[in-house]
């Protein structure tokens, strides 16, 4: 796609192909989902032979088994996610990429990559952590939105992120200390929230926590992607 085609597209679209090109090139690479993958399952090997169904009490294994889920697809996400930008400065695409579109455009396609690949996670590790650990869920639909709801912030903020500490220095350390503060406001409710699905509740509160949560991220991600981006 030339540069003059790339601009005369809408937002979506221009959205959308970033999305496409990047899931084009992980196809080719593998390197984040194969990395996001062996986490995932290494954390839940570990886990599942250390704790195992019976070294919990029954009436505290939802609360133990929601912090453990969230744990497992936090750290998970924090091995692949991040290198959303860092691999285009690392390939020196990075330039041409900010010619193409602006930085909201960029931000909002590999947002929804990262995204797609924090669900096909979340599709594979959820099922086997509910099955290593006889974990019955008491509300799958509550857990589904849950992690939705959740993804798209932790997708979107560690996007943002990327993008800010992209041409950094100590790029991983500057991304641990940044991100601590600001995905902890979202993983509290997540776990909560989980917490009450697989009691076979839905907790409308933290689901609206996290919904504003969404929503303060994507704001802040549409005013400040070309700052990050760009500048």
């Amino acid at each position: 796609m030339s540069g003059a085609t790339a601009r005369e597209l809408g937002f979506f679209p221009r959205a959308w192909a970033v999305c496409a090109k990047d899931a084009a090139q992980e196809l080719r690479r593998r390197v984040a989902a194969a990395s996001l993958f062996f986490f995932a399952a290494t954390a839940l090997a570990l886990v599942s032979f250390a704790i195992g169904p019976f070294g919990v009490p029954e009436e505290a294994r939802a609360a133990v088994n929601g912090a453990l889920l969230w744990i497992i697809l936090f750290f998970s996400a924090a091995t692949g996610l991040p290198r959303a930008f860092v691999r285009e400065e690392e390939a020196g695409t990075g330039i041409a990429l900010r010619k193409l579109a602006p930085g909201i455009v960029v931000v909002a396609g590999k947002a929804l990559f990262n995204f797609l690949l924090f669900l096909a996670i979340a599709v594979l590790s959820v099922p086997a952590f509910a099955l290593l650990l006889e974990w019955r869920i008491g509300s799958p639909v509550a857990l589904a939105g849950v992690v939705l709801l959740a993804g798209w912030g932790l997708s979107l903020v560690s996007t943002f992120l990327s993008a800010l500490v992209a041409r950094a220095g100590q790029r991983q350390v500057l991304f641990v200390v940044v991100s601590f503060p600001l995905v902890i406001p979202l993983l509290l409710p997540a776990i909560a929230a989980t917490i009450e699905a697989s009691r076979g509740d839905i907790a409308w509160r933290e689901l609206r926590v996290l919904a504003a949560y969404d929503g303060a991220a994507t704001s802040a991600a549409y005013l400040l992607a070309a700052v990050a981006w760009e500048d």
